[in-house]
């Protein structure tokens, strides 16, 4: 058995929290203009998160490193928005998020969780014969992409990021294609077309492949949550 000590136990802590944060459920949205989706929004801006009008179950995916369809719970974790904003510590880095968003929605919510691992139908991304049309970025920020009417530009996207997007289809993608590496290229789809159904047409564009594949999965399970969370 390991025991921390409680020095000890108070910095693991301290580096799972955020220096300030603020949970709140949003103010109704009236009827003159469009709801909230309520997906978590791309966080841009260095050193703090901001989730307006979001759904718990977006943020739970997030933290727990999930699809929103892997994260079964009560219902309203889909009908009720929050605004959440925090400030991650000074030089922490954005790979302790998810630990921190955890750490927030146990600390607010007074949540609790399991895993479940179930097998599920999805696609692995693959290399096809030859080598790959992929030109590598010169970019040095974070990925971005542009959606057009019936393509879609990617700039800075590794093969891992590239197969986590087109899990939009409602299907999980793996990325098998052992390339590293940061690219720019565009797919010839349309965001209406990988949420009706992947093919490997456009894939196969830039020499690679979709494969399907059935595969044991993370499932996250909210055993319990508060509806209201502990505020400020």
């Amino acid at each position: 058995m390991r025991f921390i000590l409680p020095a000890l136990l108070a910095t693991v802590i301290s580096a799972q929290s955020f220096e300030v944060a603020s949970v709140k459920r949003s103010a109704q949205e009236n009827g003159s203009g469009a709801r909230s989706t309520g997906a978590v929004p791309r966080q841009q801006e260095p050193g703090r998160i901001n989730f307006p009008a979001v759904k718990l179950k977006g943020v739970i995916a997030l933290a727990w490193g999930v699809d929103q369809d892997q994260v079964t719970g009560p219902q309203w974790l889909d009908d009720e928005r929050y605004d959440i904003a925090a400030t991650l510590p000074a030089n922490a880095s954005r790979a302790a998020l998810p630990a921190m968003l955890q750490h927030l929605l146990v600390e607010r919510f007074h949540m609790a969780v399991h895993e479940e691992t179930k097998p599920q139908a999805g696609y692995a991304l693959v290399a096809g014969k030859g080598t790959a049309k992929l030109k590598p970025s010169k970019e040095s920020g974070s990925l971005s992409f542009e959606v057009r009417s019936d393509s879609i530009q990617f700039t800075n996207m590794t093969m891992e990021q590239f197969a986590k997007f087109l899990s939009q289809s409602g299907r999980p993608v793996t990325d098998q294609t052992g390339i590293a590496g940061h690219y720019d290229f565009t797919v010839n789809i349309s965001m209406a077309d990988i949420k009706a159904g992947l093919t490997s047409g456009p894939v196969a564009d830039l020499g690679l492949k979709l494969e399907t594949r059935r595969a044991p999965a993370k499932f996250v399970v909210v055993d319990k949550a508060d509806k209201v969370p502990t505020e400020n």
